[in-house]
């Protein structure tokens, strides 16, 4: 029998995908096909928000150091001694630095597609394994799963 599953490209895809060859599937037994998208260049901007946040990060501390030890220096003559200064105007700076990164860069990232492109898993097993190969599929979150009889 085919027992035929399509999950979106996950992680929860590999895991199905090891456990079905760590059960008694064999790896020729399974057949893995990666569905296109319309748009070909839509996966190439998948982890830019993120990145976008490491180095708004990034700035606010270049940030923070450059004020710190401003900050510091001028300490010297404030009532507060160097030392609480150098925080105060480190954590304005870094919140400064930050939150002026990500307002002038707001409209440059990209966003990711709505629905990732979907990844079709085709099974061949015997009869008596079709139900814990599609049990599987629906624990790692298959979207859709399906049993049909092989073609002669």
């Amino acid at each position: 029998m085919l027992v035929i599953g399509t999950f979106e490209h996950s992680i929860e895809l590999e895991q199905a995908l090891a456990v079905l060859e760590n059960g008694s599937i064999t790896r020729k037994c399974i057949m893995v096909v990666p569905m296109d998208t319309h748009f070909v260049s839509s996966m190439q901007y998948i982890g830019k928000s993120r990145d976008r946040y490491y180095k708004g990060i990034e700035v606010g501390m270049a940030c923070a150091t450059a004020s710190s030890v401003v900050g510091m220096s001028v300490g010297y003559a404030l009532a507060w001694g160097p030392i609480i200064w150098a925080l105060i105007t480190a954590f304005a700076a870094f919140f400064l630095g930050l939150g002026l990164f990500l307002f002038l860069n707001r409209n440059n990232g990209k966003h990711l597609p709505k629905k990732l492109p979907e990844v079709t898993v085709i099974v061949q097993c015997p009869e008596e394994q079709c139900t814990r190969v599609a049990e599987t599929m629906w624990k790692y979150r298959a979207l859709s799963v399906g049993q049909t009889l092989e073609p002669l």
